[in-house]
């Protein structure tokens, strides 16, 4: 078939031609609008996952239907390991009043929230991360105690203000949360819970990897009260099919029954994966039906094209000791490990082996949804560890020297 007609997009944060089985995060997220547009009570959202199911997506998709609504946004921002979080209220809330001068030039709220913000950023410091252009004077006595627990809710409740005076709300959009520090995701359930009590039309939509609930619920036990938890997984099987399907479809390009559910079984619904598989496939084709020949020649590329582009640069960023324990995780099998056996299948205590676990937990290739449970942020990582780097008892990292292949860098949009 035509590349130049290929409709899929393996491509990070981008939506699908067809963004199947999230109908229920779509309404519960379409509710919340409505909900705090009326004056009434709604949860922030978290959403969680595992990298390539659709998280940053469906955050774009929020912002979009948000802004059918009227309402104004900061787009999607992105959390920095390391990045404080009165920074990035101060970029969210910047974005946002930007969004509403746009439609509105300057009335007296937002002129005030402006003047807030000014004050705002001149407690941060100057640390050369991020400036702001903000071409109002400094509004004294508000959100500017150097105390973040006080003045990101006066931020935050003077950017609601500002939006309510067209009759607007604001929707701020936060990813990779699992990057901030336990004691600024305390901070900010604290803010969350201050601003819900206003009933201001304020509304923060987040996503992270499977850790964030728990490290949220950890640190604020009423968090499960402030925020609606959602879980994104890989489709079930009638929503995958849909997902690979339905845009060739759409071109009078049709699948064979058996080429379809190979590549369903191969992708385990996951829907970066069925972009990667639906990308090759079209392309190796010649003509419709999508055989299963067609599948099993795009086999090999699909694996190379993960391997180099999803799978090596987030393998590249580990030491070499935190790949051993890598490999330790994969020789035990696909599923969730208890520290220690990884720990005894390297010959180490846990004690000792918990300074490989923690630098894997901190860069965001491991998460634990439990305890001592730990698994892979990346689906079927653990066949490709076991491809490229078999585990081997014996081996243990050289010290004094870097890793190899560390000159890539990866995407934490996946």
């Amino acid at each position: 078939m035509n590349p130049e007609t290929n409709p899929y997009i393996p491509a990070a944060g981008s939506r699908p031609p067809v963004l199947a089985g999230r109908e229920e995060e779509l309404d519960t997220f379409t509710v919340a609008l409505g909900r705090l547009g009326k004056g009434v009570h709604a949860r922030s959202i978290i959403l969680d996952g595992v990298r390539g199911v659709g998280k940053t997506v469906m955050l774009r998709e929020f912002n979009y239907i948000a802004r059918e609504h009227r309402w104004i946004t900061s787009g999607v921002v992105e959390c920095d390991e390391g990045e404080q979080l009165p920074r990035i209220v101060a970029k969210l809330c910047h974005r946002a009043l930007r969004d509403l001068d746009k439609r509105w030039k300057a009335g007296e709220a937002m002129r005030r929230a402006f003047g807030v913000l000014k004050a705002f950023t001149l407690t941060l410091g100057e640390d050369g991360h991020w400036r702001f252009n903000i071409d109002f004077d400094a509004v004294n006595g508000v959100a500017d105690s150097g105390d973040p627990e006080v003045d990101i809710v006066e931020l935050l409740g003077e950017v609601g203000r500002a939006a309510s005076e067209h009759g607007e709300g604001v929707l701020l959009l936060l990813d990779e949360m699992q990057f901030l520090s336990r004691a600024d995701l305390g901070l900010l359930s604290k803010a969350i819970h201050q601003i819900s009590q206003e009933v201001l039309p304020v509304l923060i939509a987040g996503a992270g990897l499977p850790q964030l609930p728990l490290m949220l619920k950890e640190d604020k036990l009423y968090a499960e009260r402030l925020f609606t938890f959602r879980t994104i997984d890989s489709l079930a099987t009638p929503q995958a099919a849909k997902a690979l399907a339905v845009p060739a479809s759409r071109q009078n390009v049709a699948y064979a029954p058996d080429a379809l559910a190979y590549i369903l079984e191969q992708s385990h619904g996951y829907p970066y994966f069925l972009q990667q598989w639906g990308e090759a496939v079209w392309n190796e084709a010649d003509s419709s039906p999508i055989g299963m020949q067609d599948a099993l020649a795009a086999h090999e590329l699909v694996t190379d094209e993960l391997d180099r582009r999803f799978f090596r640069d987030r393998y590249d960023t580990a030491t070499e000791a935190e790949r051993i324990y890598m490999a330790a995780m994969a020789d035990l099998g696909p599923a969730s490990h208890r520290s220690s056996d990884i720990a005894a299948r390297m010959g180490l205590t846990v004690k000792t082996a918990s300074v490989r676990r923690d630098g894997l937990l901190k860069k965001g290739l491991i998460y634990s949804r439990v305890d001592t449970e730990l698994d892979f942020t990346v689906p079927q990582f653990a066949a490709f560890i076991q491809r490229i780097h078999p585990f081997d008892a014996a081996q243990r990292p050289r010290r004094g020297r870097p890793p190899q292949d560390t000159s890539k860098k990866f995407s934490k949009e996946f």
